[in-house]
């Protein structure tokens, strides 16, 4: 399966906001321990986060918007199990999404400077510690393990965090980037799910509508 890639400014922009996000902003009455990272209308290369919302079951709630700026659904919950080192570890994830009546979309479809026709997708995710300078090796996708997104169901995420199902910033195969994998994934700061679609994996999605919600029902690690 390609390989897709993301581009150096989306990612760039959504650590730094990521990292600005978590630390600044204040936790919402009857929030979750998730966040979702949408990308702002001024700039489709910055991300501000908000808390998920806490369904009756289940772990967190995004609804997705008229527009293709949904990009994580994470977590950086420090009590919990689901950071620190995951190497060798299997990371899965169950979720419903109810609500659709719109198509799916992702930013950039159809246009030149996305010309991969993959349909919208969400994938497993994880980061290391960015605050000693930014490397490619800081940030991994699941890949090629993806779900895509069609219509209203339930979906699951299976990846071993080893180096053979994952790929990184720079869409290198973490069987070629051996060290700065372990690196990553001995050391986990923030884990969860990306959306994308076309040739990248974090470009975020929307429906034509602005239906649909996808609620995450469980994320382990084992």
């Amino acid at each position: 399966m390609t390989r897709f890639r993301l581009t150096r400014l989306t990612v760039t922009l959504l650590s730094v906001a990521a990292a600005l996000a978590w630390s600044s902003a204040p936790a919402l009455a009857g929030g979750s321990d998730w966040k979702v990272g949408y990308y702002t209308p001024s700039s489709h290369g910055a991300l501000s986060f908000a808390s998920a919302d806490r369904p009756d079951v289940g772990l967190a709630a995004l609804n997705f918007t008229n527009q293709p700026n949904t990009a994580l659904l994470v977590t950086t919950h420090g009590s919990s199990n689901l950071l620190g080192d995951l190497r060798g570890k299997t990371i899965h994830a169950e979720f419903d999404i109810t609500g659709v009546t719109g198509a799916f979309t992702y930013f950039g479809q159809g246009t030149a400077d996305n010309p991969c026709g993959y349909p919208a997708n969400t994938r497993l995710y994880f980061e290391t510690d960015n605050s000693g300078g930014f490397a490619y090796t800081h940030f991994w996708w699941a890949n090629p393990d993806n779900f895509i997104l069609a219509t209203n169901g339930h979906g699951v995420l299976n990846a071993t965090v080893e180096p053979l199902e994952w790929s990184d910033w720079n869409g290198q195969p973490g069987i070629t980037q051996v060290p700065g994998f372990n690196d990553a994934a001995s050391n986990v700061t923030m884990v969860g799910m990306s959306f994308g679609g076309g040739c990248f994996f974090a470009n975020g999605v929307g429906t034509t509508d602005g239906s649909g919600t996808l609620t995450l029902r469980s994320f382990t690690v084992t």
